[in-house]
């Protein structure tokens, strides 16, 4: 009898090890989203359902301007479903890879936007500027882009990433009105930003200030003796409170431009780094929403002094 349950038992164990691999269901593989900048990651993020899994190309606080693609980046990108990238010539040396990629829904988040709200430079009107996610209005147009070219490549998403998408959207308004507060707290002639590159100037359209800065709209301009000269001088003369470092720049720069406000007899205050092309590392720097907040009351609490 013993030997007649033992063989039972051991022809159940082969029969459910048989069978185990029909009788599981299969786990679907997530659709694979790649975003070049942490800023860009954290909008997916937000609106993206649990069918999809996001994946940055760009760590925190790296400089998207000067970054080139490693074999490892260019292996992740060949591997997405969709990738997603800023545009306006933000990303440099990625847009060349993208434009061989064969196979993944690539989207370009700003190709809808209206072209006269991209601030250009007036003495080079073919440059545009690509920080422009200090623009809330422009964000709205770029992730309508990104829900709406998602939910034409995979249907099944629309409705839970619309849905996302809209209380993503109401968080964004209670911030912006939240940064417009702080901003009126400071004194309309000290409503300047002084900064290495020009990263700023859609926060300040926005909310109203100015931006002067050493180098244009990307850190790979070159600014000497003159810059230097020339932004002490307005320092000194709009006898502006506080200058500011940046997340993703060396500090040398700004504390030339301290030392040279000093020896003309104005002690501005070198602030300590805004948040400009990466979100930060830190818990209060490491969203897009906190981003906003973390600029807002940095500035505000230095130039209110």
């Amino acid at each position: 009898m013993r030997v007649i349950l033992k063989t039972l038992l051991v022809v159940l164990l082969f029969q459910s090890c048989d069978t185990g691999t029909i009788e599981k269901t299969a786990i679907p593989a997530k659709i694979k989203v790649v975003c070049t900048t942490s800023i860009l990651t954290d909008w997916v993020l937000n609106i993206a359902t649990e069918d999809v899994a996001v994946y940055s190309l760009l760590n925190k606080g790296v400089d998207p301007h000067v970054y080139k693609p490693s074999k490892k980046d260019l292996d992740l990108l060949r591997s997405a479903d969709i990738i997603i990238y800023h545009g306006l010539h933000l990303e440099g040396k990625i847009i060349d890879v993208l434009e061989k990629i064969k196979g993944p829904l690539v989207i370009d988040v700003s190709k809808n936007f209206p072209k006269s709200a991209i601030i250009t430079d007036p003495n080079f009107p073919a440059s545009q500027d690509p920080h422009y996610w200090f623009d809330v209005e422009l964000v709205k147009n770029g992730l309508a882009t990104v829900q709406s070219d998602i939910s034409a490549r995979y249907p099944s998403l629309k409705v839970d990433t619309k849905a996302n998408l809209q209380a993503y959207l109401k968080k964004m308004d209670s911030v912006t009105a939240e940064v417009q507060k702080k901003i009126s707290t400071i004194e309309q002639d000290q409503r300047i930003i002084i900064t290495t590159h020009d990263a700023l100037s859609y926060f300040a359209r926005a909310f109203g200030l100015t931006v002067n800065t050493l180098q244009g709209a990307s850190t790979v301009s070159e600014f000497g003796l003159r810059e230097i000269t020339d932004l002490v001088n307005f320092i000194c003369e709009r006898r502006v409170k506080a200058i500011f470092l940046e997340n993703i720049v060396s500090p040398q720069a700004m504390k030339s431009v301290q030392r040279g406000c000093q020896e003309k007899g104005w002690d501005v205050v070198l602030g300590p780094e805004l948040l400009s092309d990466s979100l930060g590392q830190k818990e209060d720097q490491d969203t897009y929403l906190e981003m906003l907040l973390f600029n807002a009351h940095t500035i505000t609490s230095y130039l209110t002094r």
